[in-house]
């Protein structure tokens, strides 16, 4: 998820470069990176913008697949920052609790809109699901996120993402696939397994700490991925954006 919130950061600090510059953003980056994120248990009903049907369509087929469901929860460290795009999260683990799922519906709004836009993000209504294997300290990822969530993720995850209208199943049984065929290929690595809600919520501050390590080494963001979230070369106004960000400064002569 915090990959999608980075598009939006990356957004704002390209749309509105005085009132969100580089090093702005970077305060940002460094915000929702720097530390451990706060995730507490809250009701559906505090999300009044929440598509619920999508939430309990989720629980539905999911349970039907065997995955329990445990809680909804919210990000409080990402809503601090984002105070009006909130939105939570309902986790789940499959039968084998070896695969920690999320789905969530994240609608952004007011200015938001028009900078995700920008960055060629058009869809107003992001209905996400997202499977989670953590394996020897390697994360197993699988997303419905292909064209969104357009940043490259930290060697220790192994991301691949289905186009937003895959049906929520096929994302499943993908991941499902994917988990055989690593063990199959590496039976002497152990998946960890989740048991429980706090250690569901451990493995998320784990992959929390990888990320952090690898948006520091990028300085924040890199020019692959700026690149990549504007479609073209960069413009001499982004080059110095960028610099910014990364902390670089001017170029030397």
């Amino acid at each position: 998820m915090m990959g999608l919130w980075l598009v939006v950061a990356v957004a704002l600090g390209i749309r509105r470069p005085r009132g969100l510059g580089g090093s702005a953003l970077r305060a940002r980056l460094d915000a929702v990176y720097g530390e451990p994120h706060e995730l507490v248990r809250v009701s559906p009903e505090a999300f009044p913008e929440a598509d619920l049907e999508f939430y309990d369509r989720a629980r539905r087929e999911l349970e039907h697949k065997g995955y329990s469901f445990l809680a909804d929860v919210e990000d409080l460290t990402l809503s601090r920052i984002y105070p009006m795009n909130r939105t939570f999260l309902r986790l789940f683990v499959d039968a084998g609790r070896m695969i920690r799922a999320s789905a969530y519906h994240l609608h952004p709004r007011g200015v938001v809109v028009s900078l995700l836009q920008l960055v060629q993000l058009f869809p107003r209504h992001l209905r996400v699901v997202e499977l989670v294997s953590e394996i020897n300290g390697v994360f197993l990822v699988t997303s419905n996120t292909h064209g969104v969530d357009r940043l490259e993720p930290p060697p220790e995850a192994k991301v691949e993402r289905l186009p937003l209208a895959t049906p929520m199943l096929e994302i499943v049984s993908r991941h499902e696939k994917r988990v055989t065929e690593l063990l199959r290929t590496h039976p002497e690595r152990q998946p960890a397994t989740f048991e429980s809600f706090d250690e569901v919520l451990a493995s998320i501050a784990r992959a929390h700490v990888v990320m952090s390590r690898h948006r520091q080494k990028v300085g924040g963001l890199s020019r692959d991925e700026l690149e990549r979230l504007k479609g073209r070369p960069l413009s001499a106004t982004e080059e110095a954006f960028l610099r910014e960000v990364q902390g670089k400064g001017e170029p030397t002569s």
